[in-house]
């Protein structure tokens, strides 16, 4: 096999394989979210503060904002949710009530209603599937014409 084939076998391979494993990721996550709403609590909470990413080093200082939503369980405890989504504009204003879900087992799982619940999954399936179709049709052709080219 030349030079130029492992290479282009490789790059084919490493495309499958990416796209694969953000698929995996982005299909755990909606499992995961898909779970907390079929099997959790819904309740309203209130967005108490709209708060910026954190800065790891020398990263600057965004402008998205994640919301922080209070909320009470079925068995009145006081509990605060801790938005992933950031986003610009912010997503929700502070005082705005919201739909939550979570689990009352694990009350650490939790979710709110809009992009908060899908916006992971549908990105990590969207480059996933990109990468998946960049990959698996190069692959199968290179492999394909290997195999049959050298009977």
């Amino acid at each position: 096999m030349e030079l130029r084939d492992k290479i282009w076998l490789g790059f084919c391979g490493m495309f499958a394989f990416v796209g694969t494993m953000f698929l995996i990721i982005g299909w755990s996550h909606w499992q995961s979210t898909y779970r907390i709403v079929r099997n959790g609590v819904q309740t309203q909470g209130i967005v108490v503060e709209n708060v910026h990413k954190p800065r790891r080093g020398l990263e600057r200082q965004t402008t998205s904002l994640a919301p922080v939503v209070q909320f009470f369980t079925a068995t009145g405890e006081q509990k605060l949710y801790y938005s992933q989504t950031y986003t610009t504009p912010v997503s929700h204003q502070v005082g705005e009530v919201v739909t939550i879900w979570y689990l009352p087992d694990d009350l650490n799982q939790a979710t709110l209603n809009g992009a908060d619940a899908w916006i992971f999954p549908v990105v990590f399936g969207i480059f996933g599937v990109a990468a998946a179709l960049i990959g698996y049709p190069a692959l199968l052709k290179f492999l394909f014409r290997k195999i049959f080219s050298n009977t």
